[in-house]
């Protein structure tokens, strides 16, 4: 039933495309700049930043800080050894 469902309102968006009816949907592009353009640091921790609060190299920092990604790049910081798997 789903499947089916799927199929009628693909069939129906691209013959309203199609026919001029219906502007076509697109998804607003998002580059991994645009998504981590904050990142935590620990001020009197190291030269380091991080995309998570959670991350492993934040355990010992009892302050932390938000700042632009841009804003750590310029000052030295660079990104923390754990989360460079993921990014």
């Amino acid at each position: 039933m789903n499947h089916t469902l799927r199929k009628v309102t693909l069939l129906v968006t691209t013959t309203l495309t199609l026919t001029g009816m219906l502007a076509p949907v697109t998804a607003p592009a998002v580059n991994a700049e645009a998504k981590a353009s904050k990142v935590i640091i620990a001020p009197h921790h190291g030269k380091k930043y991080h995309y998570s609060r959670g991350c492993r190299g934040l355990n010992h920092a009892r302050r932390t800080k938000k700042v632009t990604l841009k804003w750590a790049k310029q000052h030295g910081y660079k990104l923390c050894g754990w989360e460079k798997g993921y990014h």
